[in-house]
């Protein structure tokens, strides 16, 4: 009775041991509960934080891909203005036109106007100048000039540009 008394003894403490472990387990277990939802949200805001990078990179690239677009748009003309010099040089009128000629549109959509000016010959050679811009609520956004010196030959009827530069 007594070996018999001594091996339930025993298991009682084994047994007893064995709760107790799982108790600590279970307390161990129990403090880590949230951590997966911390984990999940440190995730959640780094990933924001890096694409926010993206979204303001690809901004300033559509920023100045519509400011490269305008920059074509505005130099077009003041290309034009230049074409229109060249046709007016060689229309029969011309002696009787006065410059310069101020916020011409090559379309009536447009917020995009020129500025003309052609100078006194010398020797049949224009000086010619042409300023392209963009105006939005009366504030000029963008701007090219050009000018340019046209060669009228009067016996031909012809006219061409001798040299073209941008300010």
């Amino acid at each position: 009775m007594n070996f018999l008394q001594s091996a339930i003894f025993k298991l009682k403490i084994e047994n007893l041991k064995i709760e107790n472990e799982m108790k600590r387990y279970k307390r161990k277990s129990c403090s880590h509960k949230g951590m997966a939802l911390l984990v999940v949200l440190f995730l959640v805001m780094a990933i924001a934080i890096i694409s926010s990078g993206f979204i303001a990179r690809s901004d300033a690239t559509l920023v100045g891909s519509r400011n490269g677009c305008i920059r074509n748009e505005v130099d077009y003309a003041a290309w034009g203005g230049l074409e229109v010099a060249w046709a007016l040089v060689q229309s029969p009128g011309f002696g009787s036109m006065t410059f310069p000629l101020t916020a011409q549109q090559l379309d009536a959509s447009s917020a995009i106007y020129y500025d003309l000016t052609i100078g006194s010959p010398v020797s049949n050679m224009y000086p010619v100048q042409c300023s392209a811009y963009q105006r939005v609520n009366a504030e000029i956004k963008a701007r090219s000039v050009l000018s340019g010196t046209l060669m009228a030959d009067p016996n031909e009827g012809q006219a061409y540009y001798i040299s073209i530069r941008r300010q």
